[in-house]
């Protein structure tokens, strides 16, 4: 207690609250640093996160493909990370031409043609919508105003788009520049990340021994197996997880795209592109994606839209059963409650990025407590074990092994004590002073 209430630790204390006082007062600034700082940082991260997902085709070209190289010659050792590095982001480039070559003139076609289809499918949606509001009105006699309810949709639409002051000219000029604004802070952002994760690549073993000693430095060594224990899960969970759920993300959209094909239904590439994206957002990806798809169908025809209601379900189904396992393993080790509680909470308060990395991280906080837990369990022994199970739950039973087990520790205790002292004497020796004392009355 000395200890603790020394001079340093009081000031420690009394400069903390000074901190969080300050930070109570001037929260709004606080956070406005925060997010300045963290816009600055963009391209790092975003560099560092290519740079971690590209490690694993990195790897399998250092290690496979040229790793014999350079056994007997220094120079070609040498050359064989450059080799890997060219080797990656050329597989990469490559990938993404292909995918522009071949999937984006559908594409092109297809947002093409939806815009130019645009009025049509507003008629149609416009004549379903008086549908179902007669079908209301005569069946649960509400008496909705049609008219009404499309102009406030269309108000709605309008605000969403250019703000609240949409008839302002200066408003909308101010909205489209802020548009050009985000678009080339993006584009920027983007083309840095790639320069930044060709360094992080390149210098990853000296990266990760910096941090190495950064950690010894700084952190006490009884912390430090704790600390490669946590960066080993989130490793595990986080980064196999997010590479596996990004190919599988992507064979889905392709497979989806085939099968859209196959049935000769409209917009395949389109809805194949979009599946494929939102399929990378845990548990509401496939809604995220479907049911627009499935309107877009809808308006055109509903039969087409049934068609690919049964498809998305059979490949969600396949995915789920079949891919998602194969392709991620059980990387998670969530149930079907944590994925949706993980995916709401990281959306909440982190947007699409929470939506996306939330599972794993929270993957990794559930296995370090899990372990935690059981560590404690076994540690209180068959009762704990017992407790368990709820088929021989007894509270009073327990309570009264409880108490044995504390009355043969004590009667332990005594017996020692009394043994020390030299008061204690064995069963053997009362035995034998019994005997001796028969043997003297019967000489009697």
């Amino acid at each position: 207690m000395k200890k603790m209430l020394n001079m340093r630790n009081v000031l420690i204390a009394i400069a903390f609250a000074v901190f969080l006082l300050f930070i109570k007062d001037n929260v709004d600034d606080f956070w406005s640093m925060i997010t300045s700082f963290l816009s600055i940082l963009t391209p790092f991260l975003i560099g560092f996160l290519f740079a971690y997902i590209l490690n694993f085709p990195y790897k399998f070209f250092y290690n496979k493909v040229f790793g014999r190289m350079g056994k007997k010659n220094q120079f070609l050792s040498n050359l064989k990370k450059t080799f890997s590095i060219i080797s990656t982001y050329a597989l990469v480039f490559a990938i993404v031409i292909a995918l522009i070559l071949i999937v984006v003139p559908q594409i092109s076609i297809n947002i093409s043609n939806l815009i130019k289809n645009i009025p049509t499918y507003s008629e149609n949606a416009a004549r379903y919508f008086h549908v179902a509001v007669d079908w209301i009105n005569n069946t649960f006699h509400w008496g909705l105003d049609i008219s009404e309810m499309f102009d406030s949709l269309s108000s709605f639409l309008l605000k969403t788009v250019t703000g609240d002051n949409f008839s302002d000219p200066a408003a909308g000029a101010k909205t489209i520049l802020n548009m050009f604004s985000s678009t080339t802070t993006g584009l920027y952002n983007f083309v840095m990340a790639i320069v930044i994760s060709i360094y992080f690549l390149s210098a990853k073993e000296q990266l990760c021994r910096e941090m190495k000693r950064l950690a010894v430095a700084f952190i006490p060594i009884k912390y430090l197996p704790k600390v490669y224990e946590i960066v080993d899960i989130t490793d595990t969970k986080c980064g196999r997880f997010l590479v596996g759920d990004i190919i599988d993300a992507a064979f889905i959209g392709f497979l989806v795209f085939i099968t859209m094909s196959i049935f000769n239904l409209p917009y395949a590439a389109l809805i194949g592109v979009i599946i494929g994206v939102t399929n990378i957002i845990p548990f509401f990806g496939p809604f995220i994606g479907g049911i627009p798809s499935a309107f877009i169908l809808f308006l055109i025809n509903p039969g087409d839209m049934i068609v690919f209601v049964i498809i998305l379900v059979v490949i969600q189904q396949l995915d789920g059963n079949l891919f998602k396992p194969k392709i991620i393993g059980n990387q998670v080790g969530l149930s079907s409650f944590w994925v949706l509680f993980s995916v709401i909470v990281g959306g909440a308060l982190f947007g699409m990025i929470g939506f996306i990395l939330g599972t794993p991280i929270y993957a990794v906080i559930y296995t370090l407590i899990r372990k935690r837990v059981k560590n404690s369990i076994d540690s209180k022994g068959k009762i704990a074990q017992e407790a368990l199970d709820f088929e021989v739950l007894n509270y009073a039973k327990i309570a009264e092994e409880q108490k044995k087990i504390r009355e043969e520790k004590e009667s332990q205790q005594r017996e020692k004590f009394k043994k020390l002292i030299g008061l204690g004497k064995s069963d053997g020796d009362d035995k034998e002073e019994e005997n001796a004392e028969n043997d003297e009355s019967t000489d009697i």
